[in-house]
């Protein structure tokens, strides 16, 4: 039988960008309007109307079917045990900038759906939106002390209360194949070093991404820039990667960089990759024997090289540019409360407590969606399988840092990607790269 949640009228945006058959739209629409007139809502006195805003990908719409299955199950119990309230789910755009920039928008103007899925290094731009949640974190049993270090930084407002669940997380690490390389390079020196060796046997140097797309940012940029003590903009969100001491420590990023490739440690080619998954095609010609990259391409190396070979491959902290420094990136998303009626900020939070955020919330769907728990205790639950690297993720998310959720973070991390492709093609010197890329966040 359907469930009431897959009855209702979704708002489905970015039509144009899908590019959908309209004969199909108009089959969809058709559709939604009948089981609408036929679905069993409640809509007695005591109903409560609970909107909801995510992704497709956080929804039972999700595009894989086993994220919507998970997704969907759960939300068929919400709706047995809770026959009062219904279920409205508005699917945000693809463009995750353009979702947030409308979500602020209905924030702004008091439209703001009860409840929503927002990028986790954004979060605090909503805080003073969002409803404090300490009293029902609380009464479920979810310590904010649990969270790992950068998910609490994220979701703790400066009063010192909660204001999101931060549902999952990733992080960027040092693949390589410990049958060619038995012990990881830790500095860049060693990175070069070890290039060098792995090339007289036929494999390639160190691939990353080094090209435009936010990967080459938070993978190859930022957590070299991080380990330097390095701010990206200043507590109001003003640039300051240009200027003072965290140019000098920019320019040691992007010299460094210069002297690997001019040093033939990484290639050419790499300031053509923008994102993580470009690597994969590396990684498929069985010639690349380490890669900076996200740990859910874990899952993804075995299906390109085959389950034998992937067993001798490990995963190592970042590469930095002094020993004894270490940071890197997580990401993930979180959700956020904007109601201020108490009957559905309970029903909001129980329905993401049982789909991202309990125990056996949080375990399962990162099992099924590929991510990595955001709260220490998760890794040790019955409920989360883990992975073959689970252990070394978690220690490495002790050190992780997200984005500065300033307004002029997107200019600056596309400005950076310019200037890094330009260093490893040879087309600029770090000084001039960093020059332009200040100058026109400036500007």
């Amino acid at each position: 039988m359907l469930s009431k949640f897959s009855k209702l009228n979704h708002t489905i945006r970015g039509v144009d960008e899908m590019n959908i058959n309209k004969h199909w739209l108009f089959g969809i629409v058709f559709l939604a309007f009948f089981m609408v007139g036929c679905s069993s809502d409640s809509s007695g006195e005591d109903a409560v109307d609970l909107n909801w805003a995510s992704p497709a990908g956080y929804t039972p719409q999700s595009p894989v079917a086993s994220d919507a299955e998970y997704i969907s199950e759960k939300v068929s119990e919400f709706e047995e045990e809770n026959p009062d309230v219904n279920l409205n789910v508005d699917v945000m755009a693809n463009n995750v900038n353009e979702a947030m920039a409308r979500l602020m928008e209905q924030a702004e103007s008091g439209r703001a759906p009860d409840l929503a899925a927002i990028d986790g290094y954004i979060l605090p731009n909503f805080y003073d939106h969002l409803q404090p949640l300490d009293d029902l974190m609380e009464e479920y049993g979810i310590d904010p002390d649990d969270y790992l270090p950068f998910a609490k930084d994220v979701v703790t407002g400066p009063d010192g209360k909660i204001y999101g669940l931060y549902m999952n997380t990733d992080t960027r690490v040092l693949f390589y194949d410990t049958d060619v390389i038995p012990e990881p390079p830790s500095t860049w020196d060693e990175v070069i070093e070890v290039s060098t060796k792995i090339q007289e046997e036929g494999y390639n140097g160190l691939m990353l991404p080094g090209g435009r797309g936010e990967g080459t940012s938070v993978t190859t940029l930022w957590p070299l820039f991080w380990a330097q003590g390095g701010e990206l903009t200043d507590d109001d969100g003003n640039p300051t990667f240009g200027e003072g001491e965290n140019r000098e420590k920019m320019l040691n990023v992007l010299t460094t960089i210069q002297e690997a490739a001019e040093a033939g440690a990484i290639p050419q080619r790499v300031s053509s990759y923008g994102a993580e998954g470009d690597l994969d095609q590396e990684v498929a010609t069985g010639k690349t024997a380490m890669f900076l990259g996200g740990n859910w391409q874990e899952t993804v190396i075995p299906d390109l090289i085959g389950e034998e070979e992937f067993e001798s491959w490990a995963v190592a902290p970042l590469p930095q540019i002094e020993e004894g420094t270490d940071a890197t990136s997580a990401g993930g998303w979180t959700w956020g409360i904007f109601t201020e009626d108490e009957e559905k900020q309970r029903a909001a939070f129980d329905l993401m407590a049982r789909l991202y955020m309990s125990d056996q919330g949080m375990g399962e769907f990162n099992n099924v969606f590929g991510g990595l728990p955001s709260r220490e205790s998760v890794f040790d639950s019955e409920y989360y399988k883990g992975t073959k690297f689970s252990d070394e993720y978690r220690e490495m998310l002790e050190e992780a840092q997200t984005r500065p959720p300033s307004p002029e973070y997107s200019k600056i991390s596309t400005e950076m990607q310019i200037a890094i492709s330009e260093v490893i093609s040879g087309g600029k010197t770090p000084e001039q790269a960093l020059d332009d890329a200040w100058n026109s966040v400036n500007n």
